[in-house]
């Protein structure tokens, strides 16, 4: 196309070859899958929360018999769909990140940094390998049996929980075998998401302040080429 033979359309060509592009678009790609996994926790957690308030806890537990199994059944079906889609995120942001860390920093000083801030944060971590476990148990062996528990200290509250007993019966859960042998027979869905959830927020604030550093100059470099196209 003659577009192509303008100064502008050199220009472009130039700006989309540039190194500094590819690095925007890495970045850009990273922050789109810790967005989709921040969202699935809002949602998650959302479903979880207003359980904590007693007046819908007994609205929803002493109701009408019919109303409250449809009631019950309706969160537990709910609570079991956003759970799923938290655990793929989850998964997914870990490949991501992964995958375009190896991509950016193939052998250099910020790699082995990036690979010890990981085995400190995470290879230890029971959380961390559990919601790995569970990622896997969900996606090639079954979705997770959750419960519900009700806690009555005063006011009334409920808890959608892991049905821990029959987490056990699975044998492929690796780091998290002697973990999920010393819990109770539940674990609240909710505290284990943001203790999850926690961990992944710092590690991702401080992968984001490293890259800023990182690549200051190619962002530099980047938005003089995109105002050159318009001069």
């Amino acid at each position: 196309m003659e577009y192509y033979k303008t100064e502008f359309g050199i220009r472009f060509d130039e700006l989309e070859a540039s190194s500094e592009m590819e690095i925007d678009r890495n970045l850009q790609a990273l922050r789109a899958s810790h967005k989709v996994f921040n969202k699935n926790y809002h949602e998650l957690m959302y479903c979880l929360e207003h359980l904590k308030d007693p007046r819908q806890s007994l609205a929803m537990y002493f109701g009408d018999q019919s109303e409250q199994r449809k009631n019950l059944e309706l969160l537990i079906d709910e609570s079991s769909r956003l759970f799923h889609n938290f655990l793929a995120s989850a998964m997914s942001l870990v490949e991501h990140t992964r995958i375009i860390t190896t991509r950016l920093y193939p052998n250099n000083e910020f790699r082995h940094e990036y690979q010890t801030k990981v085995d400190q944060e995470f290879l230890s971590n029971s959380a961390s390998n559990l919601v790995q476990g569970l990622r896997n148990y969900t996606m090639h062996y079954t979705l997770p049996t959750l419960t519900l528990q009700i806690i009555c200290k005063g006011d009334i509250e409920m808890r959608v929980c892991l049905d821990v007993k029959i987490l056990r019966q699975w044998n492929n859960w690796k780091k998290s075998t002697t973990y999920l042998e010393n819990l109770g027979d539940s674990l609240c869905l909710a505290s284990l998401s943001s203790e999850y959830f926690t961990l992944i927020e710092n590690f991702y604030r401080w992968l984001e302040d490293q890259q800023i550093q990182l690549h200051q100059s190619d962002f530099d470099n980047l938005q003089k080429m995109k105002d050159e196209l318009t001069t």
